[in-house]
């Protein structure tokens, strides 16, 4: 009988300390989450590019043998630091910044119009020159189409409100079609693109995802004005 009750007390102890092991282990867990919730997070940067929506690849033959060169966007807007492209607010009014993650917005809006020319079919230059998108700067060796163009709007902004984060963003560009031939500017288009999201949640991923939107939006835009498609065709076709 004594070693029955000896056998069952070593048993409940060892569940016991197992019991407290895993317990331990619980509250050490929950611990490193917390500190990591409450660590100070100083800046935010996100991977700014261009989200391509149904493709619709360019079907006029004498349009996909033109060479477009796509120039250095000229970054014109007011701001004091021009690496940054927004902030996050925070409940108690403190402000983070957002930063691209790999391009400055100058060079991340030109690398979305070059993907974007490279999705949709168009043979695209290698080429990315300095432009101040004069007439007479133009250089012959730019193919046949040379786009270039100013930022004057390009932010995403996050309100971290209770119950819901709000994002806002805006891209606002003037885009440039010049015939390199010619040495002569054939269309200017001004484009903007401002939406807004509402979410319970707030990550990195959704700045992202809504400034992308905003500049994707805006270069479908470009692209889609009627002046624009018309004055690429009567480029390959010569008659303009």
């Amino acid at each position: 009988m004594g070693m029955k009750k000896l056998a069952i007390k070593s048993g409940y102890e060892k569940r016991r300390s197992i019991l407290l092991t895993v317990t331990l282990l619980l509250i050490t867990f929950c611990f490193s989450i917390f500190l990591a919730s409450c660590a100070r997070v100083s800046l935010y940067s996100v991977d700014i590019k261009y989200e391509p929506v149904d493709t619709v690849r360019v079907s006029n033959e004498k349009v996909r043998k033109l060479v477009f060169t796509v120039s250095k966007f000229n970054d014109l807007r007011q701001v004091d630091d021009k690496t940054t492209i927004g902030k996050v607010t925070k409940p108690d009014g403190a402000e983070i910044l957002i930063l691209p993650k790999f391009r400055r917005p100058s060079d991340a809006v030109t690398h979305a119009f070059q993907d974007y020319l490279s999705k949709t079919g168009y043979e695209l230059s290698t080429e990315t020159p300095e432009w101040n998108l004069q007439d007479d700067t133009i250089k012959k060796e730019w193919g046949n189409i040379v786009i270039g163009g100013n930022i004057h709007e390009f932010k995403v902004d996050c309100v971290k409100k209770w119950p819901v984060r709000r994002y806002t963003a805006n891209v606002k560009l003037t885009v440039i079609f010049a015939d390199v031939r010619k040495s002569k500017t054939r269309v200017k288009v001004n484009v903007e693109s401002s939406p807004t999201f509402e979410d319970l949640r707030f990550s990195e991923e959704k700045i992202e995802e809504v400034i992308n939107d905003a500049l994707s939006a805006a270069i479908r835009k470009t692209f889609d004005n009627q002046e624009t498609k018309q004055k690429i065709i009567n480029m390959a076709e010569g008659t303009d």
